[in-house]
C-alpha cells in the first residue's frame, strides 16, 4: 500500500453525509509561475492530499483536502474518480459495522496554471470497527495523458470500556 501521501483518511457513513467543494485559488495570471513550478510530467499535479483532523473517533468526521496544479499554459479538464476501502486491524475482511463505500466521480475545469482546492467531508459510523480508512483520488485528463493517483489514510480510534 503507498503510504507516501499518509495522512487521514475519511470514512463515509451514507452519500448524504458527503460534502464536495471546489475552490480555485491564485489568480490565471499566475499561469507561468504555477507551470514552473510543477514537477510532474503530466499537465495535472498533486502538491497534496491529507485528512483534517488525520484521526478520528467512531462517529466522528474528517475533511479530506485536495490541492493540485495544472502544471501546462492552457485549460485543461480533468476526470477524477474518488475511491474509499475501510482497513480492518487484522488488514483482511471487511471490518464489521462499515458501509460500503461507492465511488464518486467529478469533473474540475482549470485556466493555466491554476492551483485548484478541493475537499469531501467524511463520517466515519459509530459501529464502524475498521481501524483506518484509505481515500484514493484518480485524476485523469484524457486518453494518452498521463494521469495521477494519491491516497490519503484517517486513523480511527475507538473508545475502549475501562474494567
Amino acid at each position: 500500500m503507498n503510504r507516501k501521501l499518509r495522512s487521514a483518511a475519511l470514512l463515509v457513513a451514507a452519500p448524504t453525509a458527503l460534502c464536495l467543494n471546489l475552490v480555485a485559488t491564485g489568480p490565471a495570471s499566475a499561469s507561468a509561475h504555477a507551470a514552473l513550478a510543477c514537477t510532474t510530467a503530466g499537465p495535472i499535479e498533486i502538491n497534496g492530499f491529507a485528512f483534517n483532523p488525520a484521526q478520528v473517533f467512531a462517529g466522528q468526521s474528517s475533511t479530506a483536502d485536495l490541492i493540485t496544479t495544472n502544471c501546462t499554459n492552457t485549460s485543461v479538464t480533468t476526470s477524477e474518480q474518488w475511491t474509499g476501502q475501510w482497513i480492518s486491524l487484522s488488514g483482511t475482511g471487511f471490518p464489521a459495522g462499515c458501509p460500503v463505500i461507492d465511488p464518486f466521480i467529478r469533473s474540475a475545469t482549470y485556466a493555466p496554471g491554476q492551483e485548484l482546492a478541493e475537499n469531501t467531508t467524511y463520517l466515519v459510523p459509530a459501529a464502524c470497527q475498521a481501524t483506518e480508512l484509505a481515500v484514493t483520488v484518480r485524476i485523469s485528463v484524457g486518453a494518452g495523458t498521463p494521469g495521477v493517483t494519491a491516497t490519503a489514510y484517517l486513523k480511527i480510534e475507538h473508545v475502549t470500556p475501562v474494567s
